[in-house]
């Protein structure tokens, strides 16, 4: 396996590079690895309630580790976000050599913001975090 360039740690903890503040999202729920030759590697981290990976139907396929593309759709617990969400928060934009995928529509109604604190939350809802 490749050497990662770059790792993007996720999960509730607010010291995460991505913190979720979803009771649904473990502490340090999974890694996003941006390899040497573009290649994005999605890592569960042994997370309570699972890494997913969305594919084109809707489903949700379970993994421990998987490649994944900027325009690929992944949940951690309950939150579901855009794999290219992730790499923008980070500063990376598109990974480079990654063909795209046209965006998929969200799963459900509910819009997910960044609160004041750094954490993604439901908009409307209260953050786990910080509790605004």
């Amino acid at each position: 396996m490749d050497r990662p360039d770059h790792k993007i740690t996720i999960g509730r903890d607010a010291a995460r590079d991505i913190p979720l503040g979803d009771d649904s999202v473990s502490a340090h729920h999974a890694e996003l690895s941006v390899l040497e030759d573009g290649r994005l590697l999605l890592t569960d981290c042994r997370s309570t309630n699972g890494t997913f990976v969305i594919e084109a139907d809707g489903s949700a396929r379970r993994i421990h580790q998987a490649v994944v593309a900027p325009a690929d759709r992944v949940r951690f617990g309950a939150v579901t976000l855009a794999v290219s969400a992730l790499l923008e928060a980070r500063g990376l934009g598109a990974a480079p050599r990654t063909p795209q995928k046209p965006p998929a529509p969200p799963l459900s109604g509910r819009r997910l913001v960044r609160c004041q604190c750094g954490c993604i939350k439901h908009e409307g809802a209260r953050c786990q975090e910080c509790g605004q």
